[in-house]
This record gives structure tokens, C-alpha cells and sequence, in this order.
């Protein structure tokens, strides 16, 4: 695909950074083998497999979330104040399915589909920022920071797809997986 050169100087980077996931994405799931997918990660409660499947969900969240913000900046600021408010009120079970979720993902997809899913998931978004204009990016609401280390108690699309990029990393990082890069135990 071909950047239309609306964006910002400065900004190809974030775009980078969304390819490099998918990339990295499939050639980690590529070189893994069954018993280190299967192994703990560390510093979490899933194994590699599971840990690999939020990482899909964290790019799916961007995704969803860019329409999220389209929708909720053009209304008055209180609509995403409310709104992250009751996202915020309801954290404990988020974190409950969010971890949950992961667990189940990983038994009923296949890694092939997890990675084939990564790729569509970074392929929307990177088609929509190929045709966002600064207007765009700079579009925000509110959001529940106690939903993710990395969130801020307001972000706009610039900062979610950052976000995308740092969610990744971090959880890159407690794989244990020698494709990764990561040989640790698993244990902490």
C-alpha cells in the first residue's frame, strides 16, 4: 500500500510501527513450537499461546477504537467523560474478561487464524491512516486509564495508535518464546 503523503512529518513512524506488528506478529507464531506456545509467559497469568491471542485483542481495541473516537469527538466532551466513567466503573470485570478471553481464544483459534486476524486487523488500520489527515488523528475522547498502563485519561487517534505499539511491545516482552527473542522461564 501506498502512503498518500497526508500525513504529518513525523508520522510515518506510527505507521511503521503498525507493519512491524504484523510482521513480527507472524514470524513469531511462525518459529514458535508447540511446547514453548504452551509454556507460562512471564509475568502473567497466560501462556505464550494465550498472551499471543491478546495481543490480537489489543490490535483489534485500536481498530475498534478509531471508530470509537469518530464517533464520540464529534459530541459534546461529556458524552466521553460518561462514558469512560462507566467504562472505568467496570474495570474488575474487564480485567476478569480480558484475561478470560485470552484463555478462551486460544483453544478455539487456530494460530494460523490468529495470525491471518492480526494481519486484517493491521491492514484496516493502516489503510485508514493512509488516508487520515491531521483533522483526523487529532480527534480524541475520554478514556478509562485503569483499563491499561499505557492509556491516558484522554487520547486522541494519534495517541491510540502509539498505544498500539507500546501494548505490543509489552507483551511482546513477556513471551518466553525463543522466536521472540525471549528465552526466560516464564516464572518471576
Amino acid at each position: 500500500m501506498v502512503h498518500d503523503g497526508s500525513m504529518a512529518a513525523g508520522d510515518e513512524s506510527i505507521r511503521d510501527d503498525l507493519l512491524w506488528i504484523a510482521e513480527d506478529f507472524a514470524r513469531i507464531i511462525r518459529d514458535a513450537g508447540t511446547e514453548e506456545l504452551n509454556a507460562p509467559s512471564a509475568g502473567t497469568r497466560w501462556t505464550n499461546r494465550q498472551l499471543l491471542f491478546h495481543m490480537l485483542l489489543g490490535q483489534e481495541i485500536a481498530r475498534t477504537f478509531l471508530v470509537l473516537i469518530g464517533v464520540f469527538s464529534r459530541l459534546p466532551p461529556g458524552a466521553s467523560r460518561g462514558w469512560s466513567r462507566m467504562l472505568a466503573a467496570l474495570t474488575a470485570p474487564y480485567d476478569w474478561i480480558n484475561w478470560a478471553g485470552a484463555v478462551i481464544g486460544a483453544r478455539i483459534l487456530t494460530l494460523r487464524r490468529t495470525e491471518r486476524m492480526m494481519a486484517g486487523a493491521t491492514r484496516r488500520i493502516v489503510r485508514w491512516y493512509d488516508h487520515a489527515g491531521a483533522s483526523d488523528l487529532a480527534r480524541g475522547m475520554s478514556v478509562p486509564p485503569s483499563w491499561d498502563p499505557y492509556f491516558a485519561p484522554w487520547m486522541n487517534r494519534r495517541d491510540l495508535l502509539a498505544w498500539a505499539a507500546k501494548h505490543y511491545r509489552h507483551h511482546r516482552a513477556q513471551l518466553t518464546l525463543r522466536s521472540a527473542g525471549n528465552e526466560k522461564t516464564g516464572q518471576m
